[in-house]
């Protein structure tokens, strides 16, 4: 009798990219023939394979490492479907869906999903007196004249008109003007006047002054922000969260402060001293290490990690770094203006890492999630989506 064989999904994909053997490529080959089911797998994934190199890089690995087993599929027999068996599998996917592999998934309602891009709102910038201003493009710079920092976008100068009176009271306090950069806006490059550059991330705002204190250079935040301060030996630069601030005289630094997150601080150069609200507990930060705020400001650590894994969504790319499903659906509705309802998921959740273009539409995503992490989803008639695990 003839010997059944077995392959698995990451063999295939190694004999695409020239990683076999010449006797493990003949198996493959001598697998291919055997029947009309595998001939049709082995283009499905030719396909994929194509599909990956020429648009964009995904991989995702599912988090247990104590088995590294590929998902197998019998030479004889086709059993292919698009997700992972267990926790044994923990295999590179590199897979980018068209059209025709996205309806191959398992996901329901994906008509409704699938279409959904990245949504590219705008950027608003509400100044002291209340006016408002939708800001296009994705960049914003501010330019000081007679004291005061005027925004500039897509080359419109937006000021607050003000009376005598208004600015003879100002000088006693400084007054705050606000960007909000709301879900699915995208990301947003903001040139300050004093030459520091601050990258908002979807979610989030921004407090500046209208003009900087003589003594220090303090802004506000709720959010994420990636800070590139310009250098001032007398005036410090000063970010303040909800739950803490960070001062700095020049720096690149990544401040991650969501409600009800921990607050992430990540220094790229330079040195940071990042200080508890309660100013009872601060620590000063070298490269590569990030502090981490607990949600009740009562617990200030710090840890290394790699800077360009933090940093990475102000190139564009959603960096998932070692986070459960629940974590990255926070990412996904914060970057796509999309809820979802995890009542359905099981309280054991699994750990992912991995990476994806922001340009990608919200059905690409998902279809690589439901692929790795075995669930599907739904778009409810409330408007949100359903994560349900895959049995």
């Amino acid at each position: 009798m003839k010997k059944e064989y077995q392959v698995t999904e990451s063999e295939l994909f190694d004999f695409f990219n020239g990683k076999l053997s010449v006797e493990e490529e003949k198996e493959i080959l001598e697998w291919k023939e055997a029947c009309d089911e595998n001939r049709e797998l082995f283009d499905v994934m030719r396909k994929e394979n194509l599909i990956l190199k020429e648009v964009v890089r995904v991989q995702l690995i599912k988090g247990d490492y104590s088995s590294i087993q590929g998902r197998i599929i019998p030479r004889r027999h086709r059993a292919f479907k698009l997700k992972y068996w267990g926790v044994a599998a923990a295999i590179v996917v590199g897979v980018i869906f068209s059209v025709s592999l996205w309806q191959y998934s398992s996901m329901d309602n994906n008509k409704e999903i699938s279409h959904v891009g990245a949504p590219a709102r705008a950027a608003i910038l509400e100044l002291s007196g209340g006016e408002r201003h939708y800001l296009g493009g994705s960049e914003i710079e501010f330019k000081e004249q007679d004291g005061m920092q005027l925004a500039v976008s897509e080359g419109k100068v937006v000021y607050d008109k003000k009376t005598g009176e208004d600015v003879e009271k100002e000088e006693e306090v400084l007054v705050f003007n606000k960007i909000t950069v709301p879900r699915g806006a995208g990301l947003y490059r903001i040139l300050l006047s004093d030459g520091s550059v601050i990258w908002l991330n979807s979610d989030s705002r921004l407090e500046y002054p209208e003009k900087f204190a003589l003594e220090e250079r303090r802004v506000r935040i709720s959010g994420e922000a990636f800070f590139d301060v310009a250098r001032d030996t007398m005036r410090p630069f000063v970010v303040e969260t909800a739950l803490q601030s960070v001062s700095v005289l020049g720096t690149k630094f990544n401040v991650s402060a969501y409600p009800s997150e921990p607050v992430l601080t990540t220094l790229a150069s330079g040195k940071v001293k990042v200080m508890s609200v309660s100013e009872m507990d601060s620590v000063v930060l070298l490269p590569g290490e990030q502090s981490v705020l607990s949600v009740n400001a009562d617990n200030l650590s710090v840890r290394q990690v790699k800077i360009s894994d933090v940093v990475s969504w102000k190139d564009g790319i959603i960096n998932i770094e070692n986070m459960s499903l629940r974590e990255i659906l926070k990412v996904v509705s914060r970057a796509y203006d999309v809820d979802f309802n995890t009542e359905l998921l099981p309280a054991d959740d699994i750990i992912l890492r991995g990476s994806i273009s922001s340009d990608e539409s919200l059905g690409v995503f998902l279809a690589v999630l439901s692929k790795v992490a075995d669930v599907k989803f739904k778009m409810k008639t409330d408007g949100k989506i359903e994560v349900q695990k895959i049995n």
